[in-house]
């Protein structure tokens, strides 16, 4: 049986909540709201979301966010009214993540149009991103087997993308935001365009492994493969996403970043492919091309232990990626008719 109690949860984000207020007192700039906080955190806004303005104070490394935190506290004792690109704000809270699977999501706008082959630079300017707050993680990132994030690109006009992070593990959101704070609103290069990120950052969605153990079980399961996907196997790449492939894939990377209560037996899967709607596609990359599958698959499991645990790997594919290639921007994938918990 697996236990799914976590360790004792560790702050890995906090936000605070601003509400505009016409108040005739003088708030303080937020950037120097918290003047003896060591290093100083940088103000990351959240996309605004039913009219509620959050900021991120970040910091380097998520074991300064309990000091932080104790200093926000004090902080709202003696003022909560605050200054946040000129205009006036009341601080109507503080919200406390401790997800350690965090989804990601930042607009791009570039000056010419952009090329197809954008997996390798997007790359390189993440791990530049983590290399900006500490090197030494981004070389020790670099060196790994399997990479503890992935990435995706999604082409809205010519011009315009989103970027797409996803984090397996909770101590790199500090670091990634830490060294990506200074771009944003700024521009950076990809692949010899520019492009200009926005101001803001929205984190789509957040959870952890013990929550996804929470799912109910589905016996049949809707994966979409929203970018091309494809997998090793004997040597060769199979294009189509068969069951053993799928899940077996995801079975490895739920072991490998999941906390040891938590990991899984091997399994037989006891699986087949109902129904599907896929088509090849050739993803671009600097040197070549991969081919891959998008589109969807109906998996049906006949045991209650294959759908347990299937279940929760589907559910953990869309922060995982599934197949070859997921920090280039190969194997996005989502489940459909279900949910994720945040």
């Amino acid at each position: 049986m697996i236990s799914t109690k976590d360790t004792e949860p560790v702050l890995t984000q906090l936000n605070l909540v601003l509400k505009r207020t016409q108040t005739s007192t003088s708030p303080t700039p937020l950037i120097s709201w918290l003047p003896e906080t060591q290093p100083a955190p940088a103000w990351i806004p959240l996309k605004t979301h039913t009219g509620v303005t959050k900021i991120m104070p970040v910091m380097p490394d998520m074991s300064l966010y309990p000091n932080l935190m104790q200093a926000i506290c004090q902080r709202i004792a003696y003022s909560n009214y605050v200054e946040w690109q000129q205009q006036p704000y009341e601080m109507t809270g503080v919200e406390a993540d401790t997800n350690t699977l965090h989804v990601i999501q930042i607009p791009l706008v570039a000056t010419a149009p952009l090329p197809s082959t954008l997996g390798r630079a997007i790359h390189a300017q993440c791990f530049q991103w983590f290399a900006n707050a500490d090197a030494v993680l981004a070389q020790h990132l670099h060196q790994q087997e399997s990479v503890p994030f992935t990435l995706g690109i999604k082409y809205l006009s010519p011009k315009n993308i989103q970027l797409r992070i996803t984090l397996l593990k909770q101590e790199l959101l500090a670091p990634l935001l830490w060294g990506l704070h200074s771009d944003l609103g700024s521009e950076i290069t990809l692949a010899g365009v520019r492009c200009r990120l926005s101001k803001w950052i929205d984190i789509l969605q957040a959870s952890s492994f013990a929550k996804l153990l929470e799912i109910p079980v589905q016996n049949t399961i809707k994966l979409q493969f929203l970018s091309p996907t494809s997998f090793k196997q004997s040597g060769t790449v199979q294009p189509f996403p068969l069951p053993d492939l799928v899940f077996n894939g995801l079975l490895r990377r739920w072991n490998h970043f999941a906390p040891s209560q938590l990991k899984f037996p091997e399994i037989k899967w006891n699986s087949l492919v109902s129904a599907f709607e896929l088509k090849t596609h050739a993803l671009k990359l600097e040197g070549g091309a991969e081919i891959g599958s998008e589109g969807w698959v109906i998996y049906r499991f006949s045991d209650s232990e294959s759908a347990k645990i299937a279940t929760v790997l589907a559910h953990f594919a869309h922060f995982a990626g599934v197949g070859r290639k997921t920090t280039m921007g190969m194997g996005q994938t989502s489940i459909q008719n279900s949910f994720i918990q945040n």
